[in-house]
């Protein structure tokens, strides 16, 4: 993944607006209001793995957003509706281009406590034998995203996909760094071999590694600096920049 998605909330409300008994007139409602901060890091060749603040957004973004929801006993099964909220937060106009899967959030607790909140709202009047009302909940949400770039791995991929190739897995060739035949894996999993633009091939995982120690062809020297660039501007570097 050459930029790595990281979500962090500080501060996460759901409350419940108001309940209408039967009979209803409409459909219940969840109304967020999100306000994202974002924050555009580089991991530089050589960089040793340490990511650099490129810039952030000069002031937070707020949107507020009703979404329908046609079936009320979806807030009586958490996983029905955790898929819900999680599919409002996607389809919302202020986090189109934020990949918001879970495995970017840096905690869970915040986006699980939505639908918990709900549940147990829904769940104590179904309990007292209210069931077959609508609910209109309000969801305030502070988050923070952190887009990670990553250098080496964006040299690597392409490499892969606009230098031509001339080593293919399985070759009795060696590779420089870890001095294993491309036939072979290093550490776990097949690995295809890549070559750099200066010819020489290394394991795809090996030259990798490499890259974040260092910005040069680990036989020629060869700089490889300067061959990529972030997908956003940077305020704290040139692109390319040699030191």
């Amino acid at each position: 993944m050459v930029v790595a998605t990281k979500i962090f909330v500080p501060d996460c409300h759901t409350l419940l607006e108001r309940r209408e008994a039967p009979p209803c007139r409409g459909p219940s409602s969840v109304r967020f209001r999100c306000t994202l901060s974002r924050t555009y890091s580089s991991r530089k060749l050589g960089g040793g793995r340490q990511a650099v603040e490129d810039h952030s957004d000069k002031e937070p973004v707020m949107d507020e957003q009703t979404f329908f929801v046609h079936d009320p006993s979806v807030f009586l099964r958490y996983e029905d509706a955790r898929r819900a909220v999680h599919g409002m937060l996607a389809s919302m106009p202020l986090l189109q281009g934020v990949d918001i899967s879970l495995d970017n959030w840096l905690s869970h607790v915040s986006l699980e406590g939505i639908p918990s909140a709900m549940l147990h709202f829904v769940r104590r009047d179904d309990d007292d034998g209210f069931a077959g009302g609508h609910y209109h909940f309000y969801v305030v949400m502070t988050m923070e995203v952190n887009l990670v770039y990553s250098e080496p791995k964006a040299v690597v991929r392409a490499c892969a996909e606009t230098v031509m190739q001339t080593v293919d897995r399985g070759s009795e060739e060696r590779c420089s760094i870890c001095m294993e035949a491309f036939g072979e894996s290093p550490g776990t999993g097949a690995m295809s071999p890549v070559n750099l633009p200066c010819s020489h091939p290394f394991h795809t995982r090996c030259i990798t590694v490499w890259l974040f120690k260092g910005h040069t062809c680990p036989v020629c020297r060869a700089d490889m600096r300067g061959l990529v660039s972030a997908p956003w501007p940077s305020e704290a570097h040139e692109v390319g920049e040699k030191n």
